[in-house]
């Protein structure tokens, strides 16, 4: 054995147990088993997300509501201050429930967030906010777009789980501002939300009322918002402005109310008189005495009206500034001469510093206004007062029974516009511009000789440049109203304009530039519609045989357009016909000429023919035809339309034929001409022949149908019915059609070729024969009609 192959020894340690016992090796741990990580792990994380859920996690709550109606799962926020802070998660219902005097209910289990956790205290109330539509205003609109949801008022006690939701809404909603009580004998017309005015402007609401202790009256919990607090002073006085106040007596009837939502609503208006101005600041929890009215509140400035003739007014009407009660008359009596009326009225002490020597009073008449809303609809009889600052105060005035035509004191551009009659314009109408209102019409006024009506109107000073010396003003008072047979057209540039009349006015696009602007005390007339102010044109002259169903104003038209209109209807001096002034536009100025024809448009109601029956809704006009002379202003028209000369029949697209016959019949014009019961043209005038012993029947065949009539064609009558009757044949009865027998009518045969003969041209003579022969009937020429495109021969 070699070196190599004996055996060597191992190191200790080196790990070969081949030889003798294997031993084990202990060694000591030093930490935990990996093992015990992931437990360990697992408990860290629900500790944390126990923790997280009992600080940020939410919190159940349960409300109870008389209804389910409007809530949904899962859907129906709950929100304060109009934050989401809980969601509606599941209903139970629970039948006689003892928190609603044992009615069902509905339990809604509701997730808040833990930032509401201080909402879910005693004294928290809960209710359901849904759209209201009342005539006070609209509440809960939002929830149109995003749902019902559920609105919190927050208490103040101790923790709470449990709630019983609000029927509607609490009367007191947290809001910084002035909360006062009211006592009165009566309700009357206030309720919840009920408005508060100051000088008629809402600033507060009711918010609650209850019997007092001893059940002789009633105590109101009113609401003042914050920037109107100050207002209310210990001295200040309330009054009921709910409802209607009617008095009555020899003179009238006198109706007043606060607003329209006071009438249906009831309401609460309040005011400070000046000598009480001084006294402290009301404070929460403040008592007043609430009056029955303005005058039993005595809070107003005494003021005397003298009138020098009796009015219709009596204790309770209204003195009005600019449409907003400013006072109330107190007491009606006749003066000590009399000839005149002295009347007392309390004004509102905010009218102190401009009662005077410039002030002005007077009487309005009852009026249908919508400028001011629903609330001043329907205004009855009032005094209205032109409130001035002045040197001096007054508290005696000189009033008038009616209202001044005009005030150069009022600011902007005063014109005069002179009209013959100023329809439906009524004092304070709106003057327009391209329809923004730019002006009001102050009064009127007859002129001094009768002759017509002055009308006066200042337009605002930023819209004064707008008037210059071609500038033209007119009437849009009421409705214009065009109809035909296919429908009525009614045209009204304002509601407003339509109730109480209205002027718009316009210039040449030129006249900006060239023409010098308008100053106060210009005048200018006033013209009945824009087609008359804005179309320049001629004068021209009409004798009619009578003016039946004609007016000032009626249209003169050409193929249906109108190209002017009548301006005067007189009768001529020997009474024997009417003399018509008529203008006619610019574009109608040629019509102007010699050989014009002009006659009366009137509804044709017949047994045969309908025809123009627009006319029956919008009167009749006159129409006319050019002529192509010279000049000329003086016409004479006619009741019919004018028939054409035969020169200008004949020369007419298609065929124009004469039949003699020994009478004209039942034939009319229009009457209808018919070739194998089709018709294909009509009758358009009579003549009587150069001799008079036979009557010219002029017809006019269609251009498609010309080819139809050839020289040995013939002509009968078709008027009437036919009527034969025989034993074996029986009753017979023929008729061409139903309308050539009520108007008559004309009909032809032609023979087969070559009798037919050659095509005719126009002026061709044809007798025309009484009654047809049967053998006509059975004629069935071929011939080939004319296109529609295809020129006559």
């Amino acid at each position: 054995m070699s070196d190599d192959d004996s055996p060597k020894k191992l190191p200790p340690g080196s790990g070969d147990y081949s030889d003798g016992p294997q031993q084990g090796l202990v060694r000591r741990s030093r930490g935990l088993p990996l093992v015990w990580l992931l437990p360990l792990t697992a408990a860290l994380i629900a500790l944390w997300l126990l923790y997280k859920n009992f600080t940020q996690g939410d919190i159940h709550a349960t409300i109870l509501f008389r209804s389910g109606d409007g809530l949904v799962k899962g859907k129906t926020p709950v929100k304060y201050s109009g934050v989401d802070i809980g969601v509606v998660t599941d209903f139970k219902l629970v039948p006689d429930a003892p928190e609603l005097g044992g009615e069902d209910g509905v339990l809604a289990e509701v997730d808040f967030s833990r930032s509401a956790e201080h909402l879910l205290v005693e004294g928290s109330d809960f209710w359901l906010v849904r759209p209201e539509f009342t005539i006070t205003g609209v509440r809960g609109l939002e929830t149109l777009l995003s749902g019902n949801y559920i609105a919190v008022e927050p208490g103040s006690g101790a923790r709470k789980r449990k709630f019983v939701a609000l029927d509607r809404p609490p009367a007191f909603v947290r809001g910084d501002g002035l909360r006062v009580v009211l006592k009165a004998p009566r309700l009357g017309s206030l309720n919840h939300s009920s408005p508060v005015y100051y000088r008629q402007l809402n600033v507060g609401q009711v918010e609650d009322f209850r019997l007092s202790e001893d059940g002789n009256g009633v105590e109101i919990n009113l609401f003042i918002r914050r920037e109107f607090a100050h207002l209310v002073h210990r001295g200040s006085r309330f009054w009921n402005s709910s409802g209607l106040s009617i008095e009555g007596g020899i003179s009238g009837i006198t109706i007043n109310l606060e607003s329209l939502a006071a009438l249906v609503a009831g309401g609460v208006s309040f005011h400070t008189p000046e000598e009480q101005r001084h006294s402290p600041l009301a404070v929460n929890g403040s008592q007043f005495e609430l009056y029955d009215s303005f005058a039993a509140a005595d809070a107003g400035i005494p003021v005397t009206l003298n009138f020098d003739r009796g009015v219709s007014v009596s204790p309770g009407t209204q003195v009005v500034y600019q449409g907003i009660k400013v006072g109330e008359v107190s007491e009606v009596k006749a003066n000590r001469q009399l000839n005149g009326m002295e009347v007392k009225v309390l004004m509102d002490p905010i009218t102190d510093d401009l009662l005077t020597e410039n002030t002005r009073f007077w009487t309005a008449p009852p009026t249908l206004d919508i400028a001011g809303g629903l609330d001043n609809l329907l205004r009855g009889t009032r005094i209205e007062v032109d409130l001035r600052h002045g040197s001096y105060s007054r508290r005696a005035f000189d009033a008038r029974a009616g209202a001044p035509p005009r005030d150069p004191r009022v600011p902007g551009l005063h014109l005069r516009l002179t009209a013959r009659n100023p329809g439906s314009l009524q004092r304070g109408a709106s003057v327009y511009y391209r329809r923004i209102e730019v002006g009001r019409v102050q009064g009127m006024e007859l002129r001094e000789d009768g002759s017509g009506v002055e009308v006066y109107a200042v337009i605002e000073p930023r819209y004064a440049h707008l008037v210059n010396r071609e500038t033209r003003f007119w009437n849009i008072s009421g409705l214009r109203a065009s109809a035909s047979l296919s429908g009525i057209e009614v045209e009204a540039d304002s509601l407003l304009s339509l109730l109480r009349g209205g002027i718009a006015f316009g210039s040449p696009p030129w006249a900006h530039k060239t023409a010098a602007p308008a100053q106060s005390g210009d005048s200018f007339p006033l013209y009945s519609s824009r087609e008359a102010a804005l179309e320049e044109g001629v004068t021209i002259h009409i004798i009619l045989p009578d003016a039946e169903g004609l007016r000032e104003g009626a249209p003169v038209r050409y193929k249906g357009i109108q190209v002017g209109e009548i301006t005067r209807l007189r009768l001529e001096q020997d009474l024997g016909a009417v003399r018509a002034r008529a203008k006619l536009y610019r574009r109608g100025e040629d019509f102007a000429r010699e050989g014009t024809r002009i006659w009366v448009v009137s509804p044709q109601i017949g047994i045969g023919k309908l025809a123009n029956l627009d006319t029956l809704v919008t009167g009749r006009y006159l129409a006319l035809e050019p002529g192509d002379g010279g000049e000329q202003t003086e016409f004479v028209a006619s009741l019919q339309p004018p028939r054409d000369p035969l020169a200008e029949a004949m020369s007419r697209p298609g065929l124009t034929l004469i039949l003699d016959a020994a009478r004209r019949g039942s034939l009319v014009a229009g009457s209808p001409v018919y070739y194998r019961q089709v018709q294909v043209g009509e009758v358009t005038g009579f003549d009587l022949g150069e001799l008079a012993d036979r009557v010219y029947i002029y017809v006019h065949i269609a251009p498609r149908y010309r080819t139809l009539v050839r020289e040995n064609t013939v002509f009968w009558n078709a008027s009437g019915v036919e009527v034969n009757f025989g034993l074996k044949t029986g009753l017979t009865v023929h008729t061409e059609s139903t309308q050539a027998l009520l108007t008559g009518g004309v009909a032809f045969a032609t023979p087969e070729a070559p009798k037919m003969g050659r095509e005719v041209e126009s002026g061709s003579h044809f007798p025309l024969y009484s009654e047809p022969k049967p053998e006509w009937f059975r004629w069935s020429p071929k011939i080939e009609l004319y296109l529609a495109d295809e020129p006559a021969k």
